[in-house]
C-alpha cells in the first residue's frame, strides 16, 4: 500500500485577499515571490473578481509553485482572510495586499525580530506611500514599541500597524478568534486588540512595503466605521480608567475625481519631500480639470515649495 506524505509545513504562510487587483497584482505577486527568505506558501484568495485578477493569479502559480489560489464568490475582506488563514500552514502569517509591493528582506527582517522576541506575537514596519504608477509620496512611520502602539490603537487608530505589512504569529490569530465579521472595514483594529491581550505588538523602523494609494483601495473608499470603532474601543479604555472617546468630527470628504486626488497625492508628496511626484501629480490634475483653478494652485504650491 502506498501512502502519500504531505510536503512540511513552511515557516510562514503569505494570505492575500484579491478583489479586482488587476492592474497592480502582478507586480505585487513578484514582490512576494522575490523574498529573500524562501521558506513560506502563499495563499491568494480570489474573492469573486470580476477582472482579470483569477487569470493573472492562475498564471503566476504555473511560475511559482508556492502559490495557491483559492476562488469563491465575493464574501468582502474578512471571509477572504478567514479563509486564507483555515488553508494556512506556518508558524508565521503574512500579509500582503494585491496592489502593494512588498521589499525584497521585508520577510527576513520581520521574521528575525520574531524570532528574537518570543513575547512579540505581530510585527509591522515602516511603509512608503505611493502614487498608483508607484511614484513615492511620502513615509509613514509608525511607533515602534507596544505601548505606545497600543495608546495609539486606544484611540482608535488601526494605523498602529499597516495592515498589509504585518506578519503575525499564526497560534496567536487562532487563539485571539480570527478576523471577525461583525467589524468588517477595521477588522486590522479589532485584531490587534484582541492580540494585544496576547503579546506584545511591535513596528520595524525599516521601509519594508510600498503602500500604493488609489481611488479604489479599500482604505479610501470605504472610510472608518464611527461607531464600531467606539464600540470597540470604549470599553477598553473604561476598564483602564481612560476617559471614553466620543465621535469625531465627520472627516472631510475624501477626494471624488481623479483631478481631487491627483491634487491630494501632490500635496501628500510636498510633505515627504518628493519634488518629481508633488509636480508629477500636480501637472496631471492640471491636464485632466484645466478649468479647475485648484489644479493650478496646487501645482504653483509644488513648484514654490518642493524643493
Amino acid at each position: 500500500m502506498f501512502f502519500a506524505l504531505s510536503s512540511p509545513a513552511p515557516a510562514v504562510s503569505v494570505v492575500l485577499p484579491v478583489y479586482n487587483a488587476g492592474p497592480y497584482l502582478r507586480a505585487a505577486l513578484d514582490s512576494i515571490s522575490a523574498q529573500s527568505f524562501a521558506e513560506f506558501e502563499f495563499i491568494a484568495v480570489d474573492d469573486g473578481s470580476t477582472d482579470d485578477s483569477l487569470a493573472i493569479l492562475r498564471r503566476h502559480a504555473l511560475q511559482d509553485s508556492r502559490l495557491v489560489v483559492i476562488t469563491r464568490p465575493n464574501t468582502g475582506i474578512v471571509g477572504a482572510l478567514n479563509d486564507g488563514l483555515a488553508a494556512a500552514r506556518g508558524e508565521f502569517v503574512a500579509r500582503m495586499d494585491g496592489d502593494d509591493l512588498a521589499l525584497p528582506g521585508r520577510f527576513a527582517a520581520q521574521l528575525a525580530h520574531l524570532r528574537d522576541h518570543p513575547r512579540c506575537v505581530a510585527v509591522g514596519t515602516d511603509v512608503l506611500y505611493v502614487d498608483p504608477e508607484g511614484a513615492p509620496l511620502v513615509r509613514h512611520r509608525p511607533a515602534l514599541l507596544h505601548d505606545p502602539i497600543v495608546a495609539q490603537l486606544l484611540a482608535g487608530n488601526g494605523g498602529a500597524l499597516i495592515h498589509p505589512s504585518v506578519i503575525f504569529r499564526r497560534v496567536a490569530v487562532e487563539q485571539a478568534g480570527r478576523y471577525r465579521a461583525s467589524y468588517n472595514w477595521i477588522e486590522d483594529l479589532d485584531l490587534y486588540l484582541r492580540l494585544s491581550d496576547l503579546g506584545q505588538l511591535a513596528n520595524l523602523p525599516e521601509v519594508s512595503l510600498h503602500y500604493r494609494q488609489h481611488p479604489n483601495s479599500v482604505n479610501r473608499t470605504r472610510g472608518d466605521r464611527e461607531a464600531l470603532r467606539l464600540e470597540l474601543v470604549n470599553p477598553r479604555r473604561r476598564a483602564r480608567g481612560l476617559p471614553a472617546l466620543a465621535a469625531s468630527v465627520p472627516a472631510p470628504t475624501a477626494p471624488q475625481s481623479r483631478a481631487d486626488w491627483r491634487r491630494h497625492w501632490a500635496y501628500e508628496a510636498v510633505r515627504g519631500g518628493q519634488t518629481a511626484s508633488a509636480r508629477k501629480n500636480a501637472w496631471r490634475a492640471c491636464l485632466t480639470g484645466p478649468q479647475d483653478y485648484r489644479n493650478w494652485q496646487c501645482l504653483r504650491y509644488t513648484l514654490a515649495h518642493a524643493a
